[in-house]
Order: C-alpha cells, then structure tokens, then sequence
C-alpha cells in the first residue's frame, strides 16, 4: 500500500487578494502533486461553506467525481451502494476545517476501513488565528 501523501501550501490572505484566486492556485498546486482525474469520489460536508464550494468548483475543471456528504459516510448503517464504491475508487476529501479535526478524522478512519487498497487523499483549507494554510 502506498504511503498518505500530504503537502502544503502556504499563502497569506489579507482581503485585498481573491479567496478563489487564491484557492484555485491551491487546487491547480494538488493536481500537480496527485492528479485530481484519479479520483473518482469527493467526500465534503452536507452543509458545505463558500471556501468548500470554491474548492469543489475547481476540482471539477479536471474531474466529475460522485459528490458524497460527510453525513452520508458516517451514517450507520452505511448505504451498500456508497460503501460499494468507496471500496473500488480513489477518494479525495475537501473540508475547510477552521477549529476541530474530529469529524475529519472519523471520516479518514471510515475510508481507510473500507478502503484499504485506493488512495484516500485530503484537501483542507486549516486557518490558524495568524494565517491561513491550505492543507492537502
């Protein structure tokens, strides 16, 4: 099994700088380190924010992947369907996680259950008090 795979791109946004701009730099900055046409999944919250959709926006000029929420994935019992095609395809997860990483790890631990052989790969915008990041 391949290792995680994790990058970081640092930018400082000050408002005067387009937050899409900025995050389409980021998306165009993960395709090239992972090649976003291999996956074939995003994972993302039901209730998505505005940075989410820039960030899902972007991903679909390289892809169309199968859009399933947080909410879906974590549902007990899972649907056979969802849990089907988590097994056999690439997943790419995007959240712009600003205080906990609860919820992102219990959707990690999930996928690497039910996906021990694909790449489970993690795109998330971190916004420490001073800065923000972009973590993928």
């Amino acid at each position: 099994m391949e290792a995680e795979k994790k990058f970081v791109f640092d930018f400082e946004h000050d408002g005067t700088e387009d937050i899409g701009l900025s995050i389409r730099t980021a998306v165009d900055n993960v395709h090239k380190k992972i090649n976003l046409y291999h996956y074939d999944i995003v994972v993302m919250p039901q209730n998505s924010t505005k940075i989410n959709q820039y960030m899902l926006r972007y991903i679909y000029r390289f892809n169309q992947p199968r859009l399933c929420n947080v909410e879906e994935l974590l549902s007990k019992p899972m649907d056979e369907e969802l849990s089907s095609r988590i097994r056999q395809q690439n997943v790419l997860v995007i959240d712009d996680v600003t205080a906990s990483v609860s919820t992102l790890n219990d959707v990690l631990r999930t996928l690497r259950i039910l996906n021990e052989e694909n790449e489970i790969a993690i795109f998330s915008i971190i916004k420490p008090p001073l800065q923000d990041s972009f973590l993928y």
